[in-house]
């Protein structure tokens, strides 16, 4: 439920002679958040096509690729290294006309596989933009016909292919300056699945704009207007980030912070506890954090970086309540595996941190609650009916009302659908996120092996490494726990919430036998409010407030549960 980079698989398409050569950069953007760069060098001669590319995508991915072509623009060999996820990795494809070998190296992890071939074919890469130079610079803008070519996608060790259809001349935005340029709709089709992208090229042959809009995900052209554009973009980011440090750094007047940590389940738990100023035991919250690699001050770079948890601890802390936001097991200072990991994990883990807070001298225990924001208050749920938890209160921010396997399933499409994708990518999208739950249902163990059709289903590529954390969360209904819960429960939803829909809270407060349902209607699901569209501001930037009205109505709700009962 945490935002994640799309899956993006993008083709190379045949170089021949008189190719646009040279050195292009681009910056990669999702939902307008910036998230990296790609630079493609393209040298031609005689003999075919050289291409060297670079991908930086900050905590996510750093991979260099090596492509050469024949003098036809088929593909003789490619490599692809570098490190996606911290984890390194090495790609070799050698080809003949009837047979591609392919070694792909992970870690101490290395795997050989030989894929017949219907005979000469393209190279297509998950995440290089390669081709589509090499490409640009063939097509024919008035050609009403489509233009099909045979690929290889090394990664899932797959043939398909690539339709490119000129859609016309028009105008589109590269930083911030309307260009005129020709577009081109394109499908990629892998072993039954596919994938809607766009590209527009100018007079010139080069590739401007490449985007996959049911991901709004953009690769655009560095230009001299678009380098200013992302400059000033920059600087008014840093401004907002400045002023909100400021803002924390006067609230942080009001308590005293502590790094602290326990030992749970075998391993170094790590947290931040922030105390309210003044004498006497004080009422305290555990919050609990969303899904992925979201740490405790609720950043998951690069998308995310506003501190939302942080933001949420200190505005609480100074009306008089203790905050301990923490990292999970994996992430940040705390160790272990983070994808070896069940429901049933964080709910120990969930009981320790409890434990931890009801001991110490300066914290109430008959005044400790559960706050969990998204995953977090699934968390916050099986944790809280289990015997000797007993919280004095649970709070759910943007938590899930339904069944993961449902919400996941719902939530990928309707996001595709806001991103303006056509009717029958929402319904492949659908179907491959469908597929994907039923796999990791029936599998077992941490992760989950992709053979066959899997092999090509990109989602169910994004979540195999967290195969059994997703089946145990698949196994609980999230408002039959809300209705064992006997304690006062806040549930907060937002009406802009394109990860967890509203119906979610509703079910919630719905089910619970002592709920307050509070909802906001511009608030996302990271806490923040927008007055515009719910997908064109889906990221908060890094100098993001959090929502006030949300600060106002949590500090009214737990005063009458943990200020008032001390």
């Amino acid at each position: 439920m945490r935002h994640t980079l799309a899956i993006l698989l993008l083709a190379t398409f045949p170089a021949v002679a008189g190719g646009v050569a040279g050195a292009q950069s681009y910056q990669i953007t999702q939902g307008g958040t910036g998230l990296g760069s790609f630079r493609v060098t393209l040298t031609q001669g005689a003999s075919g096509i050289v291409s060297d590319s670079s991908l930086k995508l900050a905590g996510i991915a750093d991979l260099t690729d090596h492509l050469v072509t024949d003098a036809d623009g088929y593909a003789r060999s490619y490599r692809l290294d570098g490190t996606a996820h911290g984890a390194a990795l090495t790609l070799d494809v050698a080809l003949t006309p009837s047979q591609a070998s392919i070694t792909l190296q992970q870690g101490s992890h290395t795997q050989t596989l030989a894929v017949p071939l219907p005979g000469p074919v393209l190279i297509l890469d998950n995440s290089m933009l390669d081709g589509w130079q090499i490409l640009a610079s063939r097509l024919d803008a008035g050609s009403a016909q489509p233009q099909r070519f045979a690929v290889l996608v090394p990664q899932v060790a797959r043939t398909g292919t690539v339709t490119v259809t000129a859609a016309g001349s028009g105008s589109v935005t590269v930083g911030g300056t309307a260009l005129q340029a020709e577009r081109y709709d394109a499908s990629l089709d892998v072993g039954g699945q596919a994938v809607g992208l766009t590209l527009w090229v100018d007079a010139g042959g080069r590739v401007v704009v490449f985007a996959q809009p049911s991901a709004s995900l953009r690769y655009e052209l560095e230009t001299a207007s678009s380098q200013a554009a992302a400059a000033k973009r920059q600087a008014s980011e840093r401004a907002a980030q400045d002023a909100l440090e400021q803002h924390l750094a006067s609230e942080r007047s009001c308590l005293s912070e502590h790094d602290v940590s326990i030992r749970s389940t075998g391993q170094t738990l790590a947290g931040t506890l922030t105390v309210p100023s003044g004498e006497g035991r004080k009422p305290a919250l555990l919050l609990l954090p969303g899904s992925g690699a979201v740490d405790r001050n609720g950043n998951a770079p690069p998308i995310i970086g506003n501190g939302m948890y942080r933001q949420l601890a200190y505005a609480l802390g100074c009306q008089g309540y203790a905050v301990l936001r923490i990292d999970k097991l994996g992430i940040g200072a705390s160790t272990g595996d983070g994808n070896a990991v069940t429901l049933q994990t964080y709910v120990r883990n969930t009981a320790d941190w409890l434990a931890f807070l009801r001991s110490r001298p300066d914290i109430d225990p008959r005044r400790v609650g559960l706050m969990g924001h998204s995953e977090g208050g699934l968390v916050a749920l099986a944790s809280a009916v289990q015997p000797g938890v007993a919280p004095a209160v649970v709070v759910l921010l943007e938590s899930p009302g339904i069944p993961m396997d449902r919400l996941l399933v719902d939530q990928m499409a309707r996001l595709a659908q806001l991103r303006g994708a056509a009717p029958s990518e929402v319904a492949a999208l659908r179907a491959q996120a469908q597929q994907a739950v039923d796999a990791i249902e029936a599998s077992s163990g941490t992760t989950m092996t992709l053979t066959g059709e899997l092999a090509s289903n990109p989602i169910a590529a994004g979540l195999a490494h967290a195969a059994g954390l997703l089946r145990s969360e698949f196994a609980v209904d999230p408002a039959a726990l809300a209705a064992r819960v006997s304690a006062p429960m806040l549930v907060v939803q937002g009406g802009k919430d394109v990860q967890v829909l509203p119906r979610n809270g509703q079910a919630l407060a719905k089910a619970a036998p002592h709920a307050t349902y509070l909802f906001i209607p511009d608030l996302e699901h990271d806490l923040y409010r927008t007055a515009g569209s719910a997908i064109d501001d889906a990221v908060p930037g890094a100098g993001t407030r959090i929502s006030t009205t949300l600060l106002d109505a949590l500090r009214a709700y737990l005063a009458g549960y943990l200020l008032a009962a001390g």
